[in-house]
């Protein structure tokens, strides 16, 4: 079977005028607390997630500038394609409650990420598969002036790119509805 492309990409003029980076703020949410799983069909934007009774988003907020969201794409010695979704947050940990969310994120094995790019557009990270922790570095650093957050990467194996997330009512709608979705 020959997989091709079934359409090209014009870009626009509003298209050359992209910010790069992520908002400060992202959600966490698991797999496991999905009642439907998303589809990976890519025919349209995701726009529900069903959650179960007691699921929902964690609202992260780190500072501007600091989180990169990704997706690569791996080839494999036999020729198997997929994309490794990569999230690395930097997040400031200032007291034990902190200290433990951070080693429960850690512990996840099945998390998907929903961020927003500088461009208002929503975006979700494993979606099909989940993430995991892969390292979450903490330093105090030897200078006044040291970045003393603690760096966490989360990588996962997908099927597809990262899933776009929008309503139809565009920026507004989607942000809303991404708060509803806050425990």
């Amino acid at each position: 079977m020959a997989c091709k492309i079934t359409q090209g990409i014009d870009e626009s003029c509003e298209e050359q005028l992209s910010v790069g980076g992520a908002d400060q703020t992202f959600w966490v949410g698991y797999l496991s607390d999905l009642d439907t799983a998303f589809s990976l069909l890519q025919t349209a934007d995701i726009s529900t997630i069903d959650f179960g009774a007691y699921g929902g988003l964690y609202r992260m907020d780190g500072k501007k500038f600091q989180h990169q969201f990704g997706s690569e794409l791996v080839v494999s010695a036999g020729g198997n394609k997929s994309y490794t979704h990569t999230a690395i947050v930097k997040l400031l940990s200032d007291s034990t409650t902190d200290d433990k969310t951070l080693q429960n994120l850690n512990l996840g094995q099945d998390i998907f990420i929903v961020y927003q790019t500088n461009n208002n557009v929503f975006k979700i990270l494993g979606a099909g598969k989940g993430l995991t922790s892969t390292a979450d570095v903490e330093n105090t650093g030897q200078t006044g002036d040291a970045d003393t957050t603690d760096t966490v990467t989360l990588t996962g194996s997908e099927r597809t790119k990262p899933l776009r997330f929008s309503l139809a009512g565009g920026y507004s709608a989607t942000l809303a509805r991404l708060e509803d979705y806050e425990i």
